[in-house]
């Protein structure tokens, strides 16, 4: 078995699902898991060394070993069975408890045990660092920097930055903006014969969606509105 430590609890793109991701130390590979949204938070404040106030559901089966005077020596993440990952709990007294990844790994991060993986298990599922989307040191570090820029444009920024509150008229227009006697039409500007729509397509018609055409074909949902991003 070899010895992983948890990276960090990642969304998944473009699925959406929350993924737990074990590694080597320097290794090459990682374990990716998909785990629950709760799970998921378990592990993360584990990491970030946030303490309830009340015990949540891994902190209540911690105390509840240590009343009962056992312990978490170990965590193992052992094989992978029809696409569910199975993980087991070791404790002191040597029993062995069938556990999900998720909560082994949730338990293991705050009993301060080591967390194993079986090596085939890692050569079937593993996957290169270089493929799992994860932040390099060089990535971190920027965001870092960019996080401690906003905090001070946030520390220093005023109300009055943001102009005018809404209810106040439209944004930017003032006395100035009103339209003079210069601005009324004239004769020249009224519409004539020649500006009228033709019967050859001048006039709108409906609008239609082609499977070839640039618009969003039957499986796409509603047009989006002239502009929308």
């Amino acid at each position: 078995m070899r010895e992983m430590v948890v990276l960090g609890v990642r969304v998944s793109v473009p699925g959406n699902e929350v993924v737990v991701v074990l590694g080597e130390p320097g290794g090459t590979v990682v374990l990716p898991i998909v785990i629950g949204p709760r799970e998921g938070a378990a592990i993360a404040s584990a990491q970030a060394g946030l303490v309830p106030p009340r015990p949540l559901t891994h902190d209540l089966l911690v105390s509840i070993l240590q009343t009962l005077g056992a312990t978490v020596v170990e965590v193992r993440v052992t094989r992978v069975v029809d696409g569910i990952f199975h993980a087991e709990l070791v404790l002191s007294a040597g029993q062995v408890v069938d556990a999900r990844p998720s909560d082994a790994i949730a338990v293991a991060l705050r009993v301060h045990c080591p967390v194993l993986c079986e090596d085939d298990l890692l050569e079937v599922a593993g996957v290169p660092v270089a493929d799992a989307g994860l932040e390099t040191a060089e990535d971190q570090g920027e965001m870092a920097s960019e996080m401690e820029e906003f905090r001070a444009f946030l520390a220093e920024v005023e109300p009055e930055d943001f102009g005018r509150p809404a209810g106040e008229g439209e944004p930017g227009a003032g006395p100035d903006d009103a339209p003079g006697p210069d601005d009324a039409p004239g004769p020249d500007d009224a519409p004539g014969p020649d500006d009228a729509p033709g019967p050859d397509g001048d006039a709108p018609g409906p609008v239609t969606w082609d499977d070839d055409a640039d618009g969003p074909g039957p499986e796409a949902g509603p047009p989006r509105a002239p502009g929308a991003g």
